[in-house]
């Protein structure tokens, strides 16, 4: 697969955080891990850690009852690549040692991660999940709150971390918002971290990825993953403000019962935050320590890889389309398509917005794979609703009306506007519509691409054919053609050999 790297062999973490245990199985791209089982169970290990300084008998008979489950479903799996992490409850209780040694009875090798490890782990996953990231990443958990910065993929040597988790703050903020406000601030001054000033804030943890997901119910956002869901400083600081106040009204039912419970206290500590650090905006990433873990074990040419396409190729590989199709029908169609690509696939172009066109091909040939009363429907819910890595909000409008304009239509839906531009939503159209010409003139063959080409002026889209691909033309390639050189406000032909003019418009 150009481009893309991938594995035969199964990859798992297990996590044993202070809030819950939990088992994660990969496979597919290593860019793009795509989860094949995901199971946790609410161990609470941090609950009695702020009371005694240990792990209460009943967290460790539940911890070890579910670990010992997963070493038997790593087994049944034949699960080798296995790394199995503890992180607060297990490095601040006393019993945590004894703990870490019965985990190992199971045939486990336990890592007890240092906070700084586990702020690095949690860096790692921003930057692999959204390409030049630069900014602070604050990982929330239960039993602690980790603070890094990151710098264009680079991690800053030093993180920090404060007993803030939220098993935690329910007692931090029994008093008064005042007293906890104090403790916040001082507890960052005291650790001497003053970064982040006018730069994205990235947030981890699933206690302020379910504040996302109920923000983005009350604000009737088109898409509904969390993962990529941007807002700016201001915005966050007032719906963080309103959730502190205490009981949600009208809750998302995807929010677990547990995740709504510590809701409040989670937005009153990212309303601190936001105070504290100044950030320009909010980016909540869906991808935390597991996946930091996974892609700080990846060679550095597959790090480097886009993350995008190989979370669309992934998926697009389960229906036989392979990223080759896509990269062959994104070069076909790339004079038309505004990225000031030349016939190589370089040129001054936007990088992001060619990688972007290429995913959207990728996923608009999937989606001829499904039933046509399917089709339009599934591929742009598809576009808004999976869990891309790599791909932002105006990236997901892109690609939806990239899919939606190659099923030939180009009116924009309403909610598509909240996304993107209407400028980036009309070039996306015009990648949809040209998809549709190569698609249905080459019969779905993209072997057949060499047999036409197509060239385009700021007047005239130009189709040139070959002898062996003049029987390709037919009247709906004709109304292909018509439709983009319309839709792009040009005039268009079709030549063939020795430049006949075969058809105009």
């Amino acid at each position: 697969m150009i481009g893309i790297s991938h594995s035969s062999e199964k990859r798992a973490i297990i996590d044993i955080g202070s809030n819950t245990v939990r088992l994660v199985i990969y496979n597919g791209p290593l860019r793009a891990p795509v989860v094949m089982l995901n199971e946790k169970v609410n161990a609470r290990l941090g609950r009695d850690l702020d009371r005694d300084g240990t792990l209460s008998e009943k967290a460790l008979k539940t911890a070890l009852g579910a670990l010992e489950r997963f070493s038997r479903l790593l087994a049944l799996h034949r699960v080798r690549d296995v790394d199995c992490v503890a992180t607060a409850a297990a490095r601040d209780a006393s019993n945590g040692p004894q703990f870490l040694e019965a985990v190992r009875g199971f045939g486990l090798s336990p890592r007890l991660l240092s906070g700084n490890e586990e702020a690095r782990a949690s860096a790692h996953a921003v930057i692999a999940a959204f390409p030049g990231a630069h900014g602070t990443v604050a990982d929330l958990g239960g039993g602690s709150l980790e603070l890094i910065g990151v710098e264009n993929g680079t991690i800053s040597p030093r993180g920090i971390t404060m007993p803030f988790g939220t098993l935690r703050l329910p007692g931090l903020r029994s008093n008064d918002a005042k007293a906890f406000s104090t403790v916040v601030h001082e507890r960052l001054a005291a650790n001497g971290w003053n970064g982040g000033k006018d730069e994205p804030l990235y947030i981890v943890g699933g206690s302020w990825r379910a504040l996302a997901q109920q923000a983005m119910r009350e604000l009737k956002w088109p898409v509904d993953d969390p993962h990529g869901f941007a807002l700016p400083a201001d915005d966050v600081l007032r719906i963080a403000r309103q959730f502190a106040k205490g009981r949600i009204e009208n809750p998302d039912p995807r929010i677990s019962s547990s995740r709504l419970a510590s809701l409040p206290d989670a937005a009153a500590l990212l309303a601190e935050l936001v105070i504290a650090l100044q950030p320009s905006e909010i980016v909540f990433s869906s991808w935390g320590l597991r996946e930091g873990l996974l892609y700080a074990q990846l060679e550095p040419e597959v790090q480097a890889e886009p993350p995008m396409l190989a979370s669309v190729a992934g998926f697009a590989l389960g229906v036989r389309v392979s990223a080759e199709e896509a990269v062959a029908v994104a070069k076909w169609t790339a004079p038309v398509c505004d990225d000031g690509e030349d016939s190589n696939g370089h040129g001054p172009g936007n990088e992001n917005d060619r990688i972007l066109r290429q995913a959207s091909t990728l996923l608009a040939l999937a989606a001829m794979r499904t039933e046509p009363n399917l089709r339009t429907e599934e591929a742009t819910t598809w576009a808004l609703r999976k869990r891309w890595i790599g791909l932002d909000m105006r990236g997901r409008g892109m690609m939806a009306m990239t899919v939606f304009a190659n099923a030939g239509l180009s009116g924009i839906p309403e909610p598509f506007d909240r996304l993107a531009t209407r400028a980036d939503l009309d070039r996306a159209i015009g990648w949809g519509l040209a998809i549709r010409l190569c698609r249905r003139l080459h019969g779905g063959c993209h072997t057949a691409l060499d047999l036409s080409q197509l060239a385009t002026t700021p007047e005239i889209i130009t189709l040139s054919l070959q002898e062996r691909g003049l029987p390709l033309f037919n009247p709906a390639a004709a109304k292909d053609i018509k439709a983009l050189g319309e839709w792009l406000g040009r005039s268009w032909r079709v030549l063939g050999p020795d430049d006949e003019v075969i058809a105009e418009g």
